[in-house]
């Protein structure tokens, strides 16, 4: 593991009081959380497809999405092409969203200011969510079945949890639902530290700015 992902992980103070990561490293961070993310889209599409679902209009809601050349051509199903998308841009979305959040609400006790170095820590405390993604495609692939006969509950959630969840009660299941949440917390947990570095508060100041937004995206429990 990188060394200074590590620092990260196990003495976040040291990692945010360091000098900022580069803008491009921080990208890559959600660049990263999105690529894993795209592995809930094949038992997403598997689900739209089965006989859970017969109605083609929902497969079919969108036009198809087309580059033509004089010597050949490309066609993607339009609610395939919006789900790539959505699921690639909603960590980026979330990431500006979320230091745009925390730089206002730690406005008034701020004795720093500086939205750039905000926003480049804060993509750090995204970290957690690789690892609860990673946990939740493994039991994901291991457990969906090739033809879904009952709905799942599958999906992404801000701040881009995977969470999946068959139709009844499966240890599995909670276990990555559990992991899940766990590094949601997690995530609030480095985003403290990424807005005390920022913004010049203390640890207390810094749980206190998250706290709230952090809760209210763990998602589905």
């Amino acid at each position: 593991m990188d060394g200074r992902v590590w620092q990260l992980l196990v003495d976040p103070a040291a990692f945010f009081d360091a000098e900022a990561p580069a803008l491009s490293q921080s990208v890559g961070v959600l660049i990263a959380t999105g690529a894993v993310c795209l592995g809930v889209i094949p038992p997403v599409l598997s689900l739209l497809e089965s006989p859970v679902i017969p109605d083609e209009v929902v497969f079919d809601a969108f036009p198809p999405i087309q580059y033509v050349t004089a010597d050949w051509a490309v066609s993607l199903p339009g609610t395939v092409g919006i789900l790539l998308g959505a699921v690639l841009v909603l960590p980026l979305v979330a990431w500006i969203a979320f230091a745009a959040l925390f730089y206002l609400l730690s406005w008034p006790i701020a004795s720093v200011s500086g939205f750039d170095r905000t926003v480049s820590l804060v993509a750090w405390g995204f970290v957690p969510q690789l690892l609860a993604n990673g946990v939740t495609l493994v039991a994901l692939f291991v457990a969906f079945p090739a033809t879904p006969t009952e709905i799942w509950r599958l999906g992404v959630t801000p701040p881009a949890r995977i969470y999946a969840s068959p139709p009844g009660f499966d240890p599995l299941f909670a276990a990555t639902t559990v992991v899940g949440v766990g590094c949601t917390l997690w995530s609030g947990y480095l985003w403290a530290h990424a807005i005390t570095a920022a913004r010049g508060l203390t640890l207390r100041q810094g749980l206190a700015v998250v706290a709230v937004p952090t809760v209210l995206v763990v998602g589905p429990v």
